[in-house]
């Protein structure tokens, strides 16, 4: 703030004459000078008008005393520069006088020089005093525009990164579109079960807090948990049969053409033996094969399911290894190759160990994948998180065969959702739904045999946390 022009200078001395000798000194230097003769006049003008310093007189009979005056100027405007006049100079009253917010102090009888040198002194740090104050009111601006510039790009960032999260999501759900909300879904029940684990007094996970950046932390790895896929073959990745296609096809034409076969040698061999042909014979012998061609698709049909495998039905594959059938080459070959065979023999689901090596890998794709994120402090676990959503306590789970102990907790809460909303998920290619009540079965199996934590299942279930998908796609 400038000072004005001319600089108003205010006088307070009960002396008369002094008083106005300074006022006309000060007037002649060019000062907007004015006086009052004691403390209550001075105050009635500066409560209406800032004078820029004030020299008062330390005893004024009758009413406040130039240090009591100084407090009271102070109390009503704390930038004007108090000097204090006096005859009676001492120490004490020296130190009284700068406490009481005195900028100086001068003894009197004194120099008009003495007085002009004070006044330039006082009006120099009042310039000063001011210039600090407007800098730091510009400064306080400046942070807080910086602050708000900061404030603004930090939420244009958020918004990008929850962009790119809901992108890579429609990414991954865009390779297997069955799969649809599963990863939204899994969000949703483990930030669920993380606020349930808040509320819980007691027990092993009593102590657990998650702030909610923690909370961020843990949506983020849920919906990202599933990421790697994209690495992962399509047809691997929705294979609902052990065979498919084309390669399935071939097989039963296959079979089909072996009954031809079979009956084109049997004409073949009674024709060279001269005999006539017989259309009863014959027609039994093409009703026999062709119930043997069905009975043999419907066996490689019933292979062919993701199911659990029937060691009876198991059994009878063997007599599919020995079948062959005329190549147009004209040698005979294997009507099921063996790589065929093998996969018709997998004990249950629909992939070979190739494949299924293939699809747990999207784990470790995934932690690939998200650890090139240059995420915050705060959010700096969400890799690890989802790296180990499949891990089990026993150790049986991938892709590390990890132990309980090294197990972090949100991914002990993200393998209880994650198993949840795939048991419920609605029918897949690969798989039939199951029920609410026997998917929380299965899920307390799995706690019993130290798959699953059983306390985190606990809370899962105490908490019904597994109504919060009861309407997004899952079987009620």
């Amino acid at each position: 703030m400038p000072l004005p022009n001319p600089i108003p200078i205010l006088i307070v001395d009960d002396e008369a004459d002094l008083r106005d000798l300074l006022v006309e000194a000060l007037q002649d230097q060019g000062y907007a000078a004015e006086g009052a003769d004691g403390g209550a006049q001075a105050l009635a003008l500066v409560r209406g008008k800032h004078f820029p310093v004030i020299f008062t007189d330390l005893n004024m009979p009758g009413g406040l005393s130039g240090l009591e005056l100084l407090r009271a100027i102070h109390d009503e405007d704390p930038q004007a520069m108090g000097i204090l006049m006096t005859g009676y100079a001492t120490t004490e009253s020296a130190i009284q006088a700068l406490k009481r917010g005195a900028y100086d102090f001068i003894q009197k009888p004194f120099k008009l020089a003495e007085i002009e040198a004070s006044l330039e002194r006082a009006l120099e740090h009042y310039s000063l005093l001011r210039e600090n104050e407007d800098y730091q009111r510009n400064l306080e601006r400046m942070v807080e525009a910086r602050t708000a510039e900061i404030l603004g790009l930090k939420n244009d960032i958020e918004r990008l990164f929850e962009g790119f999260v809901n992108a890579s999501v429609t990414a991954i759900e865009s390779r297997d579109p069955s799969t649809s909300g599963h990863s939204s879904r899994v969000a949703d029940l483990t930030v669920g079960l993380a606020e349930a684990v808040n509320t819980t007094p007691n027990g092993p996970y009593g102590m657990i807090q998650f702030n909610p950046l923690q909370i961020r932390e843990i949506r983020y790895a849920s919906l990202l948990h599933d990421f790697g896929k994209v690495g992962v073959r399509e047809q691997v990745l929705v294979k609902a049969k052990k065979i498919e296609g084309e390669r399935l096809e071939s097989i039963f034409q296959r079979l089909h053409q072996r009954t031809l076969e079979t009956m084109r040698d049997r004409l073949l061999e009674a024709w060279s033996k001269g005999q006539t042909f017989d259309h009863e014979t014959m027609g039994r012998f093409l009703n026999q094969q062709d119930e043997e061609t069905r009975q043999l698709m419907d066996l490689v049909r019933r292979s062919n399911e993701p199911t659990v495998l029937p060691q009876e039905v198991a059994m009878e594959l063997d007599h599919l290894g020995g079948l062959t059938f005329q190549h147009w080459k004209g040698e005979r070959r294997t009507l099921i190759e063996p790589k065929d065979l093998d996969l018709l023999r997998i004990a249950k689901g629909s992939l070979s160990e190739s494949e299924r090596d293939e699809i747990q890998n999207h784990v470790t794709y995934t932690y690939r994948f998200l650890s090139q994120i240059p995420w915050t402090t705060e959010l700096a676990g969400v890799p690890e998180i989802a790296w180990a959503h499949h891990e089990r306590l026993n150790g049986k789970g991938y892709p590390r065969q990890l132990l309980a102990p090294d197990i972090p907790v949100q991914s002990k809460l993200m393998a209880v959702a994650d198993v949840y909303d795939a048991l419920t998920a609605a029918d897949r290619p690969y798989k039939a739904a199951v029920s609410v009540e026997r998917s929380l079965e299965i899920l307390e199996q799995e706690a019993k045999v130290n798959l699953l934590d059983a306390e985190v299942l606990k809370i899962f279930l105490e908490a019904r946390i597994y109504e919060r998908t009861a309407s997004q796609g899952t079987t009620p």
